[in-house]
């Protein structure tokens, strides 16, 4: 049974196409990973299924009784709401019942009547064929699959990191019965053991789900099914990430071979009109190959995805101990982890680890000097200068330049074009609001300004989040180039390797 029927679908986000004349097809049961550069349209794409954006062509055919459920990276949600409170939205309305069997007893309890006892009996068993009595054991076990702390249910929404927040509405649109999930981005506020967890739970989720993901290992465990945004197009493949690139690869060759052809053909018959239109013994099938060149759809150039160039500036310090704590506290009302004695040491490359809440990101603000310790002692060495890329920021309403201009007022224009053009965001993007700018090419334009900051100590909180892999390929080589230290978060499994000099693990502090 196809759940979703899209074609003839083209659309353009602030100027920019993302995709011209495509269809896609969803299937009941399909597991399927959207692919593609950042900015290709791939949450666009989920948006316009989820009727969010209106496309600038297209049919949208969605099956009348198909419930979507959808995974938006910028969900706003009531902070008022207790973690318990929001996940049971998931079932309100059999708790409307319950309500409603309390209410007929209640009622009977003044006077009986056999005809409200029948409605009772029935919507209790109405309850019981859809679990009701264990709701709270459903909760719980998504709850400690996607490592929330249990002790957090009865913490209001307002209080949790945005990490924390992140997982929280991830349990509740999978604690949800959808007939078809969007899923934007699932991985980003998980560890690497809960992506494990989240994997395996795709793998059996009987329904079909349609993924945004980088994490390639993630897609190749959990879609069957690859649409691929890609010139223009999105094209369906059949297999996992690994074959999708297999199939790539040929279509591309095949695609290329089809386009030499093409301009060869042209050439010739150009050629030929050109010789023999003006001598009247040619004229005629000058005229015809004329008319066999205006019937030519000329083939697109390919787009070609090439790899960014990632740098940041080195200042050297004075000393070579870059950070030294002795019994350092870090929090706010409270510690959160045991104190800290460590030093860090010119150019050593550090990832901090630790689930999501065990004070990464309040670590990285301590030493970055945001928010002061506890207590203890902490020190960073001689003229040690910190450039520090936060895991949230405002954009605000400007355009990637202005991003730019307003952190340095006196570059010249050329140069902070250049320098976004190295970290991958096209020019035809560079007027563009940053709000109409992807997640990933908002994050390059972040990182591009942090690139022009001269440091020797490099703080970065999770800044593989929402970058393509190309991109993420380009980041680790600039981290591993640069001369200084580095201090580091990240959910990216490829940033968990021997690359490291060290790794800060909180869990086994407390």
């Amino acid at each position: 049974m196809s759940l979703i029927n899209i074609e003839n679908l083209s659309h353009a986000n602030g100027g920019k196409q993302l995709y011209k004349n495509s269809a896609v097809k969803i299937n009941k049961g399909e597991h399927i990973a959207l692919v593609g550069a950042n900015g290709a349209g791939k949450t666009t794409l989920l948006n316009i299924i989820a009727g969010k954006i209106n496309p600038d062509q297209g049919e949208i055919e969605i099956h009348p009784k198909a419930k979507i459920g959808y995974l938006d990276q910028h969900q706003e949600i009531d902070g008022n709401l207790t973690v318990d409170q929001f996940l049971k939205l998931t079932y309100q309305d059999l708790f409307d019942i319950e309500k409603k069997i309390h209410d007929l007893y209640e009622q009977m309890s003044v006077e009986y009547d056999e005809d409200l006892l029948v409605r009772a009996l029935k919507l209790q068993e109405f309850l019981d064929q859809n679990d009701f009595d264990i709701i709270d054991k459903k909760i719980r076990s998504l709850v400690d699959g996607l490592g929330i702390d249990p002790e957090h249910l009865e913490r209001k929404l307002a209080t949790l990191s945005g990490g924390q927040r992140g997982k929280i509405i991830l349990a509740k649109l999978l604690l949800s019965k959808n007939d078809f999930l969007l899923l934007d981005e699932p991985t980003n506020f998980l560890d690497i053991e809960q992506v494990e967890w989240l994997a395996k739970f795709l793998q059996n989720y009987e329904n079909a789900y349609l993924l945004v993901s980088h994490d390639i290992d993630f897609i190749n465990k959990t879609a069957r099914i690859i649409y691929a945004v890609e010139n223009l197009e999105i094209n369906r493949y059949v297999g996992d990430y690994n074959k999708y690139l297999e199939l790539s690869e040929l279509k591309q060759d095949q695609y290329a071979k089809s386009q030499q052809a093409q301009t060869k053909l042209i050439k010739k018959l150009e050629t030929y009109v050109a010789k023999n239109a003006a001598r009247a013994s040619t004229a005629k099938s000058a005229q015809s190959r004329q008319k066999q060149l205006e019937k030519i759809e000329v083939l697109d150039k390919q787009q070609t995805l090439a790899k960014p160039k990632f740098s940041f500036k080195y200042k050297k310090p004075s000393s070579t101990v870059i950070i030294s704590a002795n019994n350092l506290a870090i929090g706010y009302s409270f510690p959160l982890i045991d104190p800290l004695t460590f030093k860090i040491r010119d150019g050593e490359k550090c990832i901090v680890r630790g689930y999501n809440g065990i004070g990464k990101t309040t670590f990285l603000n301590t030493i970055a000097g945001v928010i002061p310790p506890l207590s203890g002692e902490f020190e960073l060495g001689n003229n040690v200068s910190i450039a520090y890329f936060h895991q949230i920021d405002n954009v605000n309403d400007f355009t990637p330049i202005e991003y730019l201009k307003n952190i340095y007022p006196d570059m010249e224009e050329g140069k902070v074009r250049s320098t976004i053009a190295n970290f991958g965001v096209k020019n035809t993007l560079m007027q563009n609001k940053m709000e109409q700018l992807s997640g990933g090419e908002q994050t390059k334009v972040r990182l591009a300004a942090l690139s022009l900051q001269p440091c020797s100590l490099l703080i970065l909180d999770e800044p593989t989040n929402h970058i393509d892999v190309l991109a993420k390929e380009a980041l680790l080589e600039a981290i591993k180039a640069f001369p200084g230290t580095v201090l580091i978060t990240t959910h990216d499994i490829n940033f968990s390797t021997n690359w490291a000099d060290r790794v800060l693990d909180f869990e086994k502090l407390i």
